[in-house]
């Protein structure tokens, strides 16, 4: 393997390295940016393998989709797209690594609320204003979850054992989407909880799977596979109307609690990108989303396919951001 002048490898060695990465299926592996390399002024993007960050744990709702995105975009490009888990901070790790990386396309950010919420919680400098928007693609409705052998097997059961009894709650982080899901429906159920912090909701999940917390909140997709096939009961989902992802499951509201929350996905490019490269990417986004493989995908694992293009998305972005800050301070969480 030979360095260039910058120290790096050659493209064609990146590009069989992250090949490799993928195909033994191993995550949380980012090569260093600088190693891919800017593009030259007399290169069209994408000329580089890509790569997106997911910044929770694998197997959760930001990696599958992230992953789901990068197979299909590879049928409407010509290079490789590839994943990785850059986790902690309650997602403004991976959030923050994709933000600051070359404006070039090369790299692309998941984001959900959280990028509304870490401002107001003091969790990180970074916010809608510091990112590009592409597309909002999915949004997960919450679902109340608690392992199937507790003792308590109905919201009722649930909310009668939380007020005279401490609830370990888990979430996805500290400050995170699932964190303010979880303290809503604490808060208008009046149950007493205490909230553990997890690096993802699929870590989240498996505590409450494992008894090392009695419930959690995350997206009704996301819990679906371990309600149907696993440890984990779902007691309603926050929505005004019941999912597909849980069709045996009532709302929230149907059973008492009036209130609807949860979260969604969407990717973004660093701040600074330029219009043609920003266009490009859009149009790869765009095909993304009629994909074939990628509806296969988002149908078959029950994620709701909800499209924002780029200014649509940044409105939205504005919207969600002045709403948390409000729900931070109603619900008084802090970081």
């Amino acid at each position: 393997m030979v360095p260039d002048a910058n120290g790096c490898s050659s493209d064609r060695t990146v590009l069989n390295r992250r090949n490799a990465i993928k195909s033994l299926g191993v995550t949380g592996v980012a090569l260093t940016a600088g190693c891919i390399g800017d593009l030259n002024e007399d290169e069209e993007w994408p000329s580089r393998p890509v790569e997106i960050v997911s910044p929770w744990a694998a197997g959760g709702g930001a990696d599958r989709t992230s992953r789901a995105v990068a197979d299909a975009a590879e049928n409407h490009t010509e290079v490789s797209w590839n994943v990785s888990n850059q986790t902690g901070g309650s997602g403004s790790v991976g959030m923050n690594a994709a933000a600051n990386s070359e404006p070039n396309g090369q790299t692309i950010g998941c984001t959900a609320p959280e990028i509304a919420l870490f401002e107001h919680l003091g969790i990180a400098e970074l916010s809608p204003d510091d990112i590009t928007p592409i597309m909002q693609y999915t949004e997960m409705p919450a679902a109340l979850v608690v392992n199937e052998d507790a003792e308590y097997s109905t919201l009722d059961e649930w909310i009668s054992y939380g007020e005279s009894n401490e609830l370990q709650m888990a979430n996805s982080g500290n400050g995170s989407s699932w964190h303010m899901a979880a303290a809503g429906i604490a808060d208008e159920a009046g149950v007493q909880v205490e909230h553990v912090s997890y690096d993802g909701a699929a870590p989240a999940m498996t505590a409450v799977a494992n008894g090392e917390a009695d419930c959690t909140a995350a997206g009704a997709a996301e819990v679906a596979p371990q309600v149907q096939d696993g440890n984990l009961q779902a007691l309603g989902v926050a929505f005004e109307e019941q999912v597909d992802a849980l069709p045996d499951t009532p709302t929230l509201q149907e059973q008492g609690l009036d209130i609807q929350i949860g979260s969604w996905l969407g990717h973004f490019a660093p701040a600074g990108i330029d219009d043609e490269t920003k266009s490009a990417i859009v149009d790869v986004y765009e095909s993304v989303y009629e994909d074939d493989q990628f509806v296969e995908f988002m149908n078959n694992n029950d994620f709701m396919r909800v499209q924002r293009g780029p200014d649509e998305f940044s409105s939205f972005l504005d919207e969600q951001y002045e709403y948390y800050g409000n729900l931070v301070e109603e619900l008084d969480i802090s970081a």
